[in-house]
């Protein structure tokens, strides 16, 4: 298994113990963990870990976002959607070897670290970077969210409450057809805050924290995507 070591056994049991922090971790934060790592080795694959979170997020429903790994029925299909075709016998060994911590669940960094054919030793000595610039970014990034989220939840009650019979549903119809059509002003400036904040981040050049930053610039992209018509293409933020 990955997690074996020439170590001495006390060291081992230390690893695991910190991995297990990691695998504790949100689907996006074991991302970033995982490309903050291994930038040097996988930059060019950070669109590929992006769309890997978004794939967890959408079949984790009990946690969604907030969630950190998948039962064997949801990793099953999360590997059937990677295209790894296995019978059951077959996928069962596999999520063994790649449930390192031997839960029984799959996190997104177990499955990173088998997939990428990596150790949980050579992880956990790769230097997680930050700096000031970049978690006043995340801040920023998260007032966006915290705006949008807003808007799709106004958005929800005014689409029930526009089935409602007479002057009540009439009201809601014209309330959703004024949301969906006019300019969010709010959000436009907290992305025009956002947008600052990452590129501030960007001239900071930690080498250590080039996942993060990544992933600061990709959520800065996607949160521009967002129409209150069109609704989330993706989770992010989280």
């Amino acid at each position: 298994r990955i997690l074996k070591s020439k170590r001495p056994h006390k060291y081992i049991k230390m690893s695991i113990e910190e991995f297990k922090l990691v695998t504790a971790k949100t689907y996006k934060n074991q991302a970033i963990f995982f490309l903050n790592a291994f930038w040097a080795e996988y930059s060019d694959d950070a669109e590929i870990v992006w769309e890997y979170v978004q794939t967890m997020v959408r079949l984790d429903g009990e946690n969604g976002a907030d969630g950190c790994e998948l039962d064997e029925f949801w990793s099953h299909k999360f590997l059937e959607e990677q295209g790894e075709t296995l019978t059951v016998i077959a996928m069962r060994n596999k999520l063994r070897e790649i449930d390192l911590d031997s839960n029984g669940q799959m996190a997104l960094i177990e499955y990173l670290v088998s997939k990428y054919d990596q150790t949980v030793e050579e992880l956990l000595s790769r230097p997680q970077g930050t700096n000031e610039a970049l978690e006043k970014a995340n801040k920023a990034l998260e007032d966006v969210n915290r705006e949008i989220q807003s808007i799709e939840k106004k958005k929800s009650q005014l689409e029930e409450q526009s089935n409602a019979s007479g002057i009540k549903g009439m009201r809601a119809k014209a309330e959703l057809a004024q949301l969906l059509s006019e300019d969010p002003t709010e959000l436009n400036k907290r992305l025009i805050t956002a947008g600052a904040a990452v590129r501030k981040a960007q001239k900071m050049g930690d080498l250590a924290a080039q996942g993060s930053l990544w992933w600061v610039t990709r959520e800065l992209e996607e949160a521009k995507k967002y129409k209150p018509r069109g609704g989330l293409k993706s989770n992010f933020n989280n």
